[in-house]
Parts: C-alpha cells; structure tokens; sequence
C-alpha cells in the first residue's frame, strides 16, 4: 500500500512539474510575440493563481503546517507592499500597473500569492543544498531572490506590472528584498515544511529562465 501512495505521488509530482515548465513555456512565447503580449498580459493572474494550485495540491506533507506557511507569507508579504507602496521608505517610490489585477489599498492581491510562491520554490531549492544552519541557508535564498528580482524588474516596468517613480530601480529595492526574503524563508525553515521532491526547483527554475530571457529582448530590444 504504502509503495502505491508513493507511486501516486511520485506521478503527481510529475504532472505538477509538466504544468509548471509548459504554462511558463508558453506564456514566454506569448510575452515574445508582440500581437500576443496584450492577451498574454491578461493572463498572468491567473497564471500565478495556477501556480499556486500546483503547489498547494501537489504538497504530500503535513497541510495544516502548509496553510501556515501560505497564511503567513501572504499576509506579511502583502502588507510589507501596502506599507511600500504608501511610504516609500522600504522599497523605495513605485505604483503598481493593471497587469496583477484586483488591488487593495493600491496593492494587487496576488502580490501575497507571489511571495507565497517565491518563497515555497526558492526554500525547497535551499532544502536539496542540506545546509543544517536555517540562517546561511535563508541568506543564500535571498541572494538568489535579488538576483531573480534584477531580470524581474525591468520586465516588470514594461508589462506594466509596476512603474518605478522616474523609471529608476533604487539599490533600495534590492536591500529590502534581501531582508524581507531572509525574514520569510526563516519562518519557512522554522515551519519544517516536508521536502517537495522536483517541485521548487522546477518552480524557481521556470521563473528564472522566463525572467532571463524577457529582461535580455528588453535590453536588446529584439522584440517589440
């Protein structure tokens, strides 16, 4: 019984990982097709809404520990971008697009979901290292968040994401993304959250290489 349960889930885990490098497959190519990008545009909530479905229906561990993560996370994530965006003093002055969706208090709801999101793919990836001290293993989670955030912010910028006041990223953002990460993948680790076998690397991997490629056509302007 218990070599058919893993079976399953192993089937699972396989089928989440083919959503997760299909959807991310195709909406690059919709992103790169300038006829495509306005529609394309329309579907990035729910985009990461089903990226957050894979994560939460393919999890095999303890759920009521997973709810915890996925409430804290979201909330914290949320109003630390509710108190960005009306003081300026974390980020630093910048407003959010169309692109996210339906906001409160000037800030897209699935901004939460996001971080939620992040912070799952990137704390599995740091799980797969073994690193025992939660605090170096944090730190170098962030590191690879700012590092994901430098090809995101451009991108963000021209799919109207969010605008940054006088198009400028301060050296502030990347500061504070350090911090909050850090903060959120200690409570991550503090949670003990089941490793996911394929899943947060799949999922970081996917969000990184989508990113990647959009921040290089921008740059080079290959496409429109």
């Amino acid at each position: 019984m218990e070599g058919q349960n893993d079976q399953t889930d192993l089937k699972v885990k396989k089928i989440a990982v083919a959503v997760i490098i299909v959807f991310h497959l195709v909406g690059l190519l919709g992103f790169l097709i300038p006829v495509a990008q306005p529609y394309f545009m329309r579907l990035v909530p729910f985009h990461l809404l089903l990226m957050f479905a894979v994560i939460v229906f393919s999890y095999n561990g303890d759920i009521k520990r997973l709810l915890l993560f996925v409430s804290g996370v979201f909330l914290c994530g949320f109003l630390v971008e509710v108190l960005g965006i009306h003081t300026g003093k974390i980020f630093g002055s910048y407003y959010y697009g169309d692109t996210l969706g339906y906001k409160i208090a000037a800030v897209p709801l699935l901004m939460g979901v996001n971080w939620v999101i992040l912070i799952f793919s990137i704390g599995q990836m740091m799980k797969t290292l073994k690193i025992r001290n939660s605090i170096l293993a944090s730190a170098l989670g962030a590191i690879c968040l700012v590092t994901f955030d430098f090809f995101l912010e451009p991108v963000a910028m021209k799919f109207d994401y969010w605008h940054w006041d006088w198009h400028t990223i301060p050296l502030q953002n990347y500061i504070a993304w350090f911090i909050v990460s850090v903060i959120l993948l200690k409570f991550y680790y503090a949670l003990g959250l089941k490793q996911q076998k394929y899943i947060g690397i799949s999922m970081f991997v996917a969000q990184f290489i989508f990113f990647v490629v959009l921040y290089m056509t921008t740059r080079t302007n290959i496409f429109a």
